[in-house]
């Protein structure tokens, strides 16, 4: 009886053993509940801190699903990504990294895992980006690339997978030279069609569970930014977004989304709709580039309230991107109006505050360091163009004089924006002749006229299906203006994209 007892008391006691131990270390999964979907909305509307003290609750509930921790630095990154303040994007590397390593220890079989990690990656990645810390960002790309095609060889059915492989394949497609080093550290070239492919099997297929409700919206979103930047497609990245983007009066980051694609797409005024529905961020994180988006979008109609948004985004912001371009766009507003004195003063301040990171702050920059400002009705075509008020570009560049035009800056800018105006209203003869004569004038400037005439020459003969003369021009845009040093990597990877597209 006595060696009976004992048995039966270790058996209890071994069996109470690996309950504990299984207890102690429960296998990790990836699940949405409610409560993580919760978070999500409160994400995408940037209620960044409620969205995560709901983490934070169901966290202490529940510590081994990925999902969350796989939401909190996507809160991180959000948050980081909008506000651009570099004293709290280096305070919050050890939260970042511990967050990625949280989920690296906790390896569980299911396609899930490789895929969230994969996306802390990229947006660890973005960010560095964004702060100039390239070659950081490089290594976070390589990563998460390894990730993917890993999941891609254990997992081929799982479609999540190709919103990050289609939009990195997209993306080193038409890397400019400037950026070899990172195609090389990745090993591989990418593919333009091939990452479209997959990020639309993700869209069109029947996945309407919870998990894929909000990265669809943002799958959607990349390849709408794809179509209009590699493809030339901006209208149906309109009608790509729009279906995904129609609560975007409750929810922030659908308005941003919304609004930029309609800006691409030429739609002004509906642009101008939007951001004036953007929901109040009383209990949010300010976006104050929304701010600047909704002046610019003003002044390409030429409207005086611009300059309402553009103070305010240059007030308010605490970045340094796009503050010499926020402040240029005040100068120019300034100078529509007559205040010649006021424009000087605004680029005076372009001169001094921000960073040059970003093409638009670049020839901000410059502007501002050059004495010859625009005339006003020049100034004035530019913008409405941009604004694709198309017409009434058209008729204020034809009240100019070209012989009153003695920069030569202007005089290019006169025949290009001419060039592009006759390009949208389809009559090719006539901007293709005006291509060729801003090409022949400014071979040799450092302005970037020559270099885009050519790309948009190679533009209208791909529209006409010359694919040898389309070649020749895209060939030309990227090789033979070695003077040009604006949008550089722009028109490079405007011109490669245009080579994959026809085949060469």
């Amino acid at each position: 009886m006595l060696l009976k007892a004992i048995l039966k008391k270790n058996i209890l006691l071994g069996v109470l053993f690996f309950m504990l131990i299984n207890l102690g270390h429960a296998k990790a999964y990836f699940k949405m509940t409610e409560p993580c979907l919760k978070a999500q909305a409160l994400l995408y509307k940037l209620r960044i801190s409620e969205a995560n003290q709901i983490l934070s609750e169901e966290k202490s509930k529940t510590p081994e699903n990925q999902a969350i921790p796989w939401l909190q630095e996507y809160c991180l990154y959000i948050g980081l990504f909008i506000s651009e303040n570099e004293t709290d994007y280096k305070l919050q590397q050890g939260n970042w990294k511990g967050l990625i390593k949280s989920v690296e220890s906790q390896p569980f079989e299911d396609a899930w895992h490789r895929f969230i990690l994969s996306d802390m990656y990229l947006h660890r990645a973005a960010m560095r980006l964004k702060m100039n810390d390239n070659f950081a960002a490089g290594s976070d790309i390589k990563v998460a690339n390894s990730l993917l095609k890993d999941n891609e060889k254990l997992f081929p059915n799982f479609l999540p997978d190709n919103k990050n492989i289609g939009m990195v394949s997209a993306l080193f497609s038409a890397i400019p030279k400037n950026y070899t080093w990172l195609g090389n550290l990745l090993g591989f070239e990418g593919n333009l069609e091939g990452g479209l492919n997959k990020i639309e099997l993700y869209l069109q297929s029947d996945l309407v569970d919870k998990e894929h409700q909000w990265l669809k919206v943002e799958s959607a979103f990349i390849y709408a930014l794809l179509q209009h930047n590699f493809q030339k497609k901006s209208k149906a990245a309109w009608l790509t977004i729009a279906p995904y983007t129609t609560d975007f009066k409750n929810y922030i980051l659908l308005n941003y989304m919304r609004a930029t694609i309609a800006g691409y797409a030429g739609k002004n005024e509906e642009q101008i709709t939007i951001l004036n529905a953007k929901p109040s961020h009383a209990q949010a994180q300010p976006f104050y580039y929304m701010e600047y988006m909704l002046g610019l979008a003003k002044l390409r109609k030429l409207d005086a309230e611009a300059n309402i948004h553009l103070k305010l985004f240059t007030v308010k912001f605490k970045g340094k991107n796009y503050i010499k371009s926020a402040y240029r766009y005040l100068a120019w507003a300034e100078l529509i109006a007559g205040n010649n004195s006021a424009a000087t003063t605004y680029y005076s301040l372009c001169s001094k505050h921000g960073q040059t990171y970003q093409e638009e702050d670049k020839q901000a920059l410059n502007e501002a360091l050059d004495p010859i400002k625009w005339p006003k009705e020049l100034l004035e075509a530019r913008l409405l163009f941009d604004g694709h008020y198309f017409q009434q570009a058209l008729d204020k560049l034809d009240k100019i004089q070209p012989n009153t035009l003695v920069n030569t800056k202007h005089l290019l800018e006169f025949n290009y924006r001419k060039a592009r105006v006759q390009q949208e209203l389809k009559a090719y003869g006539s901007a293709l002749v005006l291509y060729d004569k801003v090409i022949t004038l400014g071979q040799e400037q450092s302005y970037y006229y020559a270099a885009y005439s050519a790309l948009q020459m190679a533009n209208i003969y791909e529209t006409l299906n010359n694919k040898s003369s389309a070649k020749l021009y895209y060939n030309k845009a990227i090789a033979d203006f070695p003077k040009n040093k604006e949008y550089v990597n722009s028109i490079e990877q405007k011109a490669k994209s245009g080579l994959k597209r026809i085949g060469s």
